[in-house]
């Protein structure tokens, strides 16, 4: 009878400490999580203790019953900064306690913006950062308790809006949470096309207000330029109306924004710097000192890029880069075909020639054609007026130009050519050496040499005849068979291989491999008309013998 209140009284002085300790601490939670926090919730629901004891998957469940889930589709670019992060009404934070005390609850900021400490009261958390709110409660927990650790974390931050207007698609309220920056806030609202990116305003419920630049953020990584959003926030994105370029050898030449504190230095990080191939001799400025009237500075471009010549830029401003002449440029020719080593070969301009290029090819092969050598040269012309008039008369007749206009469209149709023929055989006595000078781009070709000669028309058996050295025209003729009946010997052609020429056969003193010959067929004669012509001819003569008697 005595042994039963003296457990009962100490196994209060035990429970009691524990209990006081949690209710001064954090007030009011939900009754599974207070029970299984303290320790005391054992006695008041006894099943509950059995199946947490029992099982550990249910006593975590249990505990999970009273955790708010993650808000969905919130993602962050990294952790989320406590001396930066501004707490606000629907954050959730939670606190732990280890030590002599081992405890754990979920606070969340009312909409007042205040989260209640039981043994402490309502503390205003709104408006002040969490680096702020860790260190309050870690101060107030150290006046309460000793041995006794906490943290204040995180748990799950809010959402709320704030609204867009200007120059977008969509203006109105956008869902934002504290880790969204401003450039994610307009996205959502869409750009017009005119819109400004380097001069949107951000206005605070406080009435500050500061400058977002879009574009100095996304090309040049400033983050302060896009900064995260507050609770009641307003984003106004103006219309562009002022404007500076570059031009020249720099990464990314283009108009852009004009915005406040805008100088040289800001133009040239927006644009990417100066490109390797820059001129370091100078760069030109180019201002507006009347709507119509502009005046030039030349600039020294060391002093701009070490800051010492940093000129505020002024509306309409234009900055210009030059290139260096030749910067790495290395010419060169392309060599293909019958060859021993065909490729890509540097030259120099002015110097290297065809022959060249074959003795750095390594030869000619036993089969290359080296009297029909070909080279494929990328017209320069760059008079865009001049390829105007070619277009317009190549769209005329013959008969619908005049004369002038004839002889100018054969001259400027003989410059269009860019396929050339090279003999590259040793030189004789009745022909001189061919070595053409190389241009960058030229393309040379090294045809096999065909052991052919090709005779078609009318011919009893046309085809490909072996080529005989020094052989006749007759005899290709007749080892295609001979003319046939309706031939028109007289006209015969010859299509050379290695000038492309065509030139009638009494002109042909030898027939060389790969030549064309040409039997075209006879033009059929009617008598009647022939007769017909004759009378015509005869009576038109008379009619003029007659003339002249009288």
């Amino acid at each position: 009878m005595i042994r039963r209140p003296l457990a009962l009284r100490a196994a209060g002085l035990a429970i009691g400490p524990l209990l006081v300790l949690g209710v001064l601490m954090l007030g009011p939670v939900p009754r599974s999580a207070h029970a299984q926090a303290t320790g005391y919730g054992t006695l008041a629901n006894p099943d509950l203790s059995r199946v947490t004891e029992e099982n550990p998957a249910n006593r975590e469940s249990a505990a999970d019953a009273d955790r708010p889930r993650s808000t969905p589709g919130v993602s962050q670019a990294g952790p989320v900064d406590p001396h930066t992060y501004v707490l606000g009404p629907g954050d959730v934070l939670r606190l732990e306690l280890w030590g002599r005390l081992v405890r754990s609850a979920l606070l969340e900021v009312s909409p007042e913006g205040k989260i209640f400490l039981a043994g402490t009261g309502p503390v205003q958390v709104s408006g002040h950062t969490l680096e702020w709110a860790q260190s309050y409660v870690a101060r107030k927990v150290g006046e309460m308790f000793r041995d006794v650790n906490c943290d204040l974390r995180l748990e799950r931050v809010r959402r709320f809006r704030v609204f867009v207007s200007g120059e977008v698609a969509r203006p109105g309220a956008v869902e934002v949470t504290p880790v969204t920056r401003a450039s994610e806030a307009v996205s959502a609202a869409g750009l017009n096309p005119g819109a400004s990116t380097r001069n949107i305003t951000l206005r605070h419920r406080d009435g500050s207000a500061q400058r977002v630049d879009l574009q100095r953020s996304a090309d040049v990584g400033r983050q302060e330029f896009d900064p995260t959003l507050l609770d009641g926030d307003m984003l106004v994105v103006p219309v562009a109306t002022r404007f500076v370029y570059v031009k020249g050898a720099v990464a990314r030449a283009a108009r852009y924004d004009l915005a406040p504190g805008d100088s040289l230095s800001t133009l040239l990080e927006l644009s990417g710097g100066l490109l390797p191939s820059a001129a370091n001799d100078g760069a030109l400025l180019v201002r507006f000192r009347a709507p119509t009237v502009r005046e030039s500075l030349w600039l020294e471009v060391p002093k701009v890029l070490n800051g010492e010549t940093d000129v505020p830029l002024q509306d309409g401003d234009q900055v210009f880069f030059f290139f260096t002449a030749n910067f790495h440029d290395v010419p060169s020719v392309s060599i293909y075909g019958e060859v021993m080593r065909p490729g890509s070969y540097p030259i120099t301009l002015g110097q290297s020639r065809l022959s060249e290029l074959v003795r750095w090819g390594g030869g000619f092969t036993p089969m290359a054609n080296a009297a029909a050598v070909i080279l494929v040269r990328v017209p320069t012309d760059s008079a865009g007026k001049a390829n105007a008039e070619f277009e317009r008369l190549a769209r005329m007749s013959r008969q619908e130009m005049t004369e002038s206009e004839y002889a100018k469209f054969e001259t400027r149709l003989s410059e269009q050519k860019n396929v050339f023929r090279v003999d590259m055989t040793p030189p004789r006595e009745d022909r001189p050496a061919t070595d053409p000078l190389l241009a960058g781009g030229d393309i040379v070709r090294v045809n096999p040499l065909v052991l052919s000669v090709r005779v078609e028309g009318e011919v009893r058996h046309p085809g490909l005849v072996d080529y005989v050295s020094g052989g006749s025209l007759g005899n290709y003729i007749d080892s295609a068979g001979g003319f046939t009946e309706r031939a028109a010997t007289g006209a015969v052609r010859v299509s050379r291989s290695l000038t492309g020429q065509v030139i009638p056969a009494a002109s042909v003193r030898d027939i060389q491999p790969g030549d064309f010959i040409w039997v075209p067929e006879r033009r059929d004669i009617e008598a009647w008309n022939i007769f017909r012509d004759v009378i015509t001819v005869a009576a038109q003569l008379a009619v003029v013998v007659v003339a002249f008697r009288r």
